[in-house]
């Protein structure tokens, strides 16, 4: 049996990687190559730029750890008094209370990732400061309003979890999960209507109601076939209310009775 046979009648578990020609790290694809951005995409540059700009900072967010086993946020750049100033800007608050209350409760909000540097799971940072990024983008004026901008960032991502949870990559949906997620987007909406009424952005509903007074006329017309005290004449109702009625037939008797109706002769 030649070396080469012996080798491929052995096990997996005695095979060596290192001597023997085996390859243990795949292959990266080659990046595709991407053409040059369009000239309209170039002119569009400078606008997108310019509308960046003005719109809030976020502060960011890192956590280090501090010293005795646990972890720390800070900032993510060397100016603290910057960051914290930030901070209370983003949240509506001078107080540092009320700062750390609000970093805490988004903090639980995100999952926690492995730090391989520190050897021990964190927050997941990125998703935090998305979370701190949507707080500073409603602009909160006060604690009111930075408490509701919080709550919308959860349902946010309650929605967007739930919704991709009914959706089952694309396989049946799954009714009670998209009929959550259904009123969680709902809620949401309410949540921005709730905001817009603080700050009087809410439009007014005014409903006018016009009552116009209408007068009807009904004519009536009775013939002579029919039995009643009103038998043979015709009135008229008009809107006043008043009833204009004919005069009785003539009568030979002066008593001024009916005119008699022919009668049959009977026999005796």
């Amino acid at each position: 049996m030649t070396e080469k046979s012996k080798r491929d009648n052995r096990p997996p578990e005695d095979i060596d990687p290192k001597r023997l020609d085996v390859p243990t790290v795949p292959r990266k694809r080659r990046n595709r190559a991407k053409p040059e951005p369009s000239e309209s995409l170039r002119a569009g540059k400078a606008k997108a730029l310019s509308r960046i700009l003005k719109r809030p900072q976020s502060p960011g967010i890192m956590y280090e750890p501090n010293g005795s086993g646990g972890l720390r946020a800070t900032s993510p750049h060397s100016d603290v008094e910057l960051w914290e100033l930030q901070l209370a800007d983003a949240f509506g608050t001078r107080s540092s209370s009320v700062m750390r209350a609000f970093i805490g409760q988004l903090k639980r909000l995100v999952p926690d990732v492995w730090d391989e540097s520190a050897q021990r799971s964190k927050p997941h940072e990125t998703e935090l400061n998305a979370a701190l990024a949507m707080v500073a983008d409603v602009q909160p004026r006060n604690v009111t309003e930075a408490a509701l901008a919080a709550q919308m960032v959860a349902i946010h991502w309650m929605q967007m979890r739930l919704s991709a949870q009914a959706l089952n990559r694309g396989y049946n949906v799954l009714q009670p999960d998209a009929a959550i997620a259904s009123k969680l987007a709902r809620t949401y909406t309410m949540q921005m209507e709730v905001l817009a009424k603080l700050r009087g952005k809410q439009r007014a509903t005014r409903q006018t109601i016009k009552v116009r007074k209408e007068l009807h006329q009904h004519v009536h017309y009775h013939d002579n076939r029919g039995a009643g005290e009103n038998e043979g004449q015709c009135h008229e109702t008009r809107a006043t209310g008043r009833t204009e009625k004919l005069p009785s037939l003539s009568s030979p008797d002066a008593g001024g009775d009916v005119v008699p109706l022919p009668r049959r002769a009977r026999k005796v």
